[in-house]
């Protein structure tokens, strides 16, 4: 299926960004389930922390897709297109997996099934993932790409709030049927822009320079790299102790107290403010201040923010407005710091194989965050959450130092920000 209608580059851009924006949305989904709804709502159904903790492994196909991501790079597709072939069926499966989900017996609460769904859901999505990057890079180039990271950004951010906050709005008020009816839907709604959309020009994929050096890109080519060390233990910690921390704020503002919808409000205000303003607002930091000086305070900052979960974690009844307050001072560190990171991943990556060595590093960190939600389950089981904000926010001051060091040592290409660049032109499909 080829797109024969004839459009300005301004216009394709458009349709590209907009495209590329409901992708990221749709991807954001089953993490806001994995993450934000599930442990809300299992710990409201009397689940102990450490069993809340394990939900981490829901998303551990985002952080071994890697494994199958070359063989997406080399489909040529069918009618669709190289890039379509892959994600409209990812997209079409994953509503159809929430609208399993919704006909499940609800008597028992969150049960295997569901949870067994979940892990296929994110599996979909993560596929869809590795073709969605794809699609960028082979379409966009110059200041576009700049607006396609930060849709990627934004967007994954609303679709967690969509997935997280709204989806345990959703369940309290209207069960388990209505929330995955409502969330299939959306899933539909995001595939829309693909269906006619733009997709990459298959020829180049298959024969040429481009696809020649894409075919040859291995793991291996992007250990032998200078600083690949370095760039591999920046991204196994720089979220490692944000994440400890995320993972346990449901739960204490359950047995704090809250209701679902108050946990929903402010979870979705923080996710809205990393969206809105965080994102753009590292972009700015990091065009005055460098990538490597913005994204060690941040991080820095980000640790320190964590100690602020004391006050309302050391009160007799959790406090929503104290909450929400804290919760939206942690979203600004931590997504300042995650875009800075992901900017400098970005610099640190081979030209040559771009898409490797990105999902390398954005794999490990999901490793890292997997472990780092299990520890955390684990110290406020045994020593309360007063006690794991501590440890994790020491824990994070002492990464933070090791990363400086780190950062140092990674070479990145100069130059290369997608903003420095002045073109704003989508390659002709």
């Amino acid at each position: 299926m080829k797109d024969t209608t004839q459009h300005s580059p301004r216009q394709r851009t458009r349709r590209t960004l907009i495209m590329l924006g409901a992708l990221y949305v749709s991807q954001g989904l089953p993490i806001g389930l994995g993450f934000v709804a599930l442990p809300v709502i299992l710990r409201a159904q009397g689940v102990s922390l450490q069993m809340i903790g394990m939900l981490g492994l829901l998303v551990l196909p985002w952080a071994v897709k890697f494994l199958w991501a070359p063989w997406v790079d080399r489909f040529d597709g069918g009618r669709l297109g190289p890039r379509r072939s892959w994600i409209v069926p990812m997209q079409v499966g994953l509503a159809a997996i929430f609208l399993v989900i919704a006909l499940l017996p609800q008597s028992g609460g969150v049960g295997a099934w569901m949870l067994a769904l979940l892990f296929l859901a994110n599996t979909l999505s993560a596929t869809q993932d590795i073709a969605t990057d794809g699609l960028a890079i082979e379409l966009l180039q110059g200041r576009a790409l700049g607006w396609a990271n930060a849709l990627q950004i934004g967007g994954f951010s609303v679709g967690m709030m969509l997935g997280g906050a709204l989806t345990v709005t959703l369940y309290e008020h209207g069960g388990q049927a209505l929330t995955f009816v409502i969330l299939g839907a959306l899933v539909l709604l995001c595939t829309a822009p693909v269906i006619g959309g733009p997709d990459a020009p298959r020829q180049p994929r298959a024969v040429g320079p481009e696809g020649s050096g894409a075919r040859h890109a291995s793991l291996w080519r992007m250990l032998a790299r200078p600083g690949a060390g370095w760039a591999i233990l920046v991204a196994a910690t720089f979220f490692f102790a944000t994440t400890m921390k995320g993972s346990m704020i449901g739960p204490l503002m359950v047995d704090g107290g809250l209701s679902m919808s108050e946990i929903g409000t402010i979870n979705g205000a923080g996710t809205l403010c990393i969206a809105l303003f965080s994102a753009p607002f590292g972009s700015l930091l990091i065009e005055r201040f460098g990538v490597r000086r913005v994204a060690w305070i941040a991080g820095l900052l980000s640790a320190c923010s964590i100690l602020l979960w004391l006050l309302p974690a050391t009160g007799l009844k959790l406090d929503f407005n104290l909450a929400l307050v804290v919760e939206l001072i942690n979203s600004v560190a931590a997504g300042v710091a995650y875009v800075a990171f992901f900017t400098l991943f970005m610099r640190w990556a081979s030209t040559e194989q771009a898409g490797t060595d990105f999902t390398v590093l954005q794999c490990t960190e999901q490793v890292f965050n997997i472990g780092a939600g299990m520890l955390a389950g684990m110290l406020a089981g045994w020593l309360g959450y007063a006690s794991l904000f501590i440890c994790t926010a020491g824990l994070g001051l002492v990464l933070m130092i090791v990363i400086g060091i780190a950062l140092q040592r990674m070479p990145l290409r100069e130059g290369t920000h997608p903003s420095a660049n002045t073109a704003l032109e989508v390659r002709n499909a």
